[in-house]
């Protein structure tokens, strides 16, 4: 004689406003509670409501043995095996704890409402980004631990940092310069870095017709101890069509860099190579090149690519499971929040690089990046032009995505209908990561190319009292009228973003940092005081653990050499982006880029 079990998961009430939010489509698994190993009686999906029922044999927990019935919760995590199919693993959710209900006689049995802490939102304004509530203490743990593999090669580098005789290898940037004096601090090397370096910019065009870039301290809270002043720096083409530098823009505050971030500012101060000392454009070069530092590590790097993504992963995690495209972008997203989480002592806590070694702050951090989010949009987003001859940068970064683009195609058309079929789940996926985005600001300038800004002809849904920065990936119109495939497209769009962004633009951005980080007379994220004032002559702006800290944390972060698209470490890349890219391995070559290089995900 069979029973049934049955009940129904849901997310946990107190982190969405008391609301029943059912889990859908989660594995789950009835056990046998024992004192050895449990015994497997059945195994159910919950539908769309997050019920489920389980049918199953009372006689298979065993001779005179009454069931103590438990519940499992699992998320279902693909890889590909050596004939390039698709295999699944269950995983069962991290934290959950399930209730042992002893001795169960009934034929039916309810488990009632079962809440389940699953990916669940961390609230604002706690958070300045959307992000994954990680609070051990209270029952909710990081969600997604690294592989074990990432895991032991960032233990064999953190010890290896850690020795007292660590000495790193001399960065790119401080052996170019000495094989060839120039190299890196002239201004030709200031215009390569500006275009294809750690942050590569997108710059504005000026009404003289000249290019400028600029980074700006404006509404970011300051320490009132480090030199911030706002840096601009002009460029130009001469007769042979080459960008070349020709002055930098300084503006401080009144009253002296030591005033906070809302005080006024002064006139911009205009340097130059044919106006300047060579010792203080030297210097207003350095200055330019602390804040490429600094805005690239903290909206382009680490907002930019780590909490950008992070604002996809949360809700896809929550809302996507049966639909392809789960398989297609999880092994990409897979250790994101553990890495971000990680971040916060690393990078941006207390004692770390960011507040210690900038004038940032600490709660100024989560401000700049959440900043960078209304520039950031995955709708309408394409690869940026070819500024110059050298523009190696946007060449690479095109071509990734026409590789990416082909396998997103290709994937569509052989998973369409299913894809179609489960349209619910990327209603969903929409519907939280649209609550749940942040303001939408439009972006002021004129840039040369603005096929990556956030453009205001994009849709900005208005949640509460503000429009906000990303836009939906489907409608509700489009779920309800059956014509899913107009959506389609929106949708490619969105995965192409997301994979470019998980792999090759983070790849960029991790991977080179140490070129900066690597040697502090170049550049660092600040400096103790201004440079140009003749009263420090001759002191160093960057005292000796702060220089240490940054060669230590940027070499960390760019040589933990675990989780890449061709290696293929964790079995679960997709065999044909495998295929495609070693099919575009030479002409990657051509340009100087090994696609072996390319990292499957942002984990480090």
């Amino acid at each position: 004689m069979t029973s049934i079990a049955y009940g129904r998961l849901i997310f946990c009430k107190e982190m969405n406003g008391g609301e029943v939010k059912p889990l859908h489509n989660m594995k789950v698994k009835l056990f046998d509670d024992d004192v050895g190993p449990d015994t497997l009686l059945a195994e159910a999906m919950t539908d769309m409501e997050g019920r489920f029922k389980f049918t199953y044999d009372p006689k298979a927990a065993g001779w005179l043995d009454t069931p103590d019935l438990k519940v499992m919760v699992y998320e279902v995590q693909p890889q590909y095996d050596k004939e390039k199919k698709l295999v699944t693993t269950d995983v069962p959710v991290t934290g959950y704890e399930p209730e042992v209900h002893n001795n169960v006689p009934l034929a039916r049995f309810d488990f009632g409402d079962i809440e389940v802490k699953y990916w669940e939102y961390w609230p604002m304004p706690e958070s300045y980004t959307p992000r994954l509530y990680v609070n051990p203490d209270k029952g909710f743990p990081l969600m997604q631990e690294q592989r074990p593999g990432r895991n032991a090669e960032e233990k064999k580098k953190a010890l290896q940092a850690a020795g007292v005789y660590f000495k790193p290898p001399m960065c790119k940037t401080e052996k170019e310069e000495m094989e060839t004096p120039g190299a890196s601090l002239g201004d030709d090397a200031l215009v390569d870095m500006m275009l294809n370096g750690f942050n590569p910019c997108i710059p504005q065009k000026a009404s003289d017709g000249r290019l400028y870039v600029e980074f700006k301290y404006d509404g970011i809270l300051l320490d009132g101890v480090h030199h911030a002043p706002n840096t601009r720096a002009y460029f130009k083409y001469d007769k042979d069509k080459q960008l070349r530098l020709d002055t930098i823009e300084l503006t401080d505050r009144i009253g002296g860099y030591q005033r906070g971030h809302d005080a006024c500012l002064g006139e911009p101060v205009v340097y130059s190579a044919a106006t300047s000392s060579a010792e203080d454009w030297a210097k207003v070069k350095r200055m330019w090149r602390v804040n490429y530092f600094l805005f690239g590590e903290v909206v382009t790097h680490l907002g930019g690519t780590h909490l950008n993504i992070e604002q996809y992963i949360v809700p896809m995690m929550r809302n996507v499971r049966l639909n392809p495209v789960f398989n297609l972008l999880f092994p990409h997203f897979y250790g994101t929040v553990s890495i971000n989480h990680g971040a916060d002592q690393l990078l941006t806590g207390g004692t770390a690089l960011v507040p210690q070694g900038s004038a940032v702050t600490i709660d100024s951090v989560a401000t700049a990046a959440r900043g960078g989010f209304t520039t950031m949009n995955w709708d309408s987003w394409t690869p940026r032009s070819k500024l110059t001859q050298g523009h190696y940068f946007a060449e690479l970064q095109t071509k990734f995505w026409e590789v990416i683009s082909q396998h997103v195609e290709e994937y569509f058309k052989e998973h369409e209908k299913e894809i179609v079929n489960q349209w619910k789940e990327i209603f969903l996926w929409s519907d939280e990561l649209v609550k749940n985005g942040v303001p939408y600001t439009q972006q002021e300038g004129n840039y040369y190319d603005n096929s990556e800004v956030n453009k205001a002809s994009s849709p900005h849904p208005k949640v509460g009292h503000c429009n906000v920065s990303v836009s939906p990936i489907t409608t509700v119109e489009a779920l309800n009228n059956g014509n899913k495939k107009e959506n389609l497209e929106k949708l490619k769009q969105l995965c192409r973003y997301l994979l470019l962004l998980t792999t090759f633009k983070h790849s960029w951005v991790n991977d080179t940092q140490y070129d900066i980080g690597g040697w502090p007379e170049f550049a660092t994220l600040g400096l103790d005081f201004n440079i140009l004032d003749p009263v420090h002559t001759n002191k160093d702006p960057v005292t000796e653990p702060i220089k240490k800290k940054h060669i230590v944390t940027t070499w960390f972060l760019r040589n933990q050499k675990w989780g890449y698209i061709m290696k293929n470490e964790a079995k679960d890349m997709h065999p044909r982006l495998r295929e495609l890219l070693t099919a575009a391995g030479q002409e990657f070559a051509n340009m100087n880029y090994d696609i072996n290089d390319v990292r499957c995900c942002i984990n480090t």
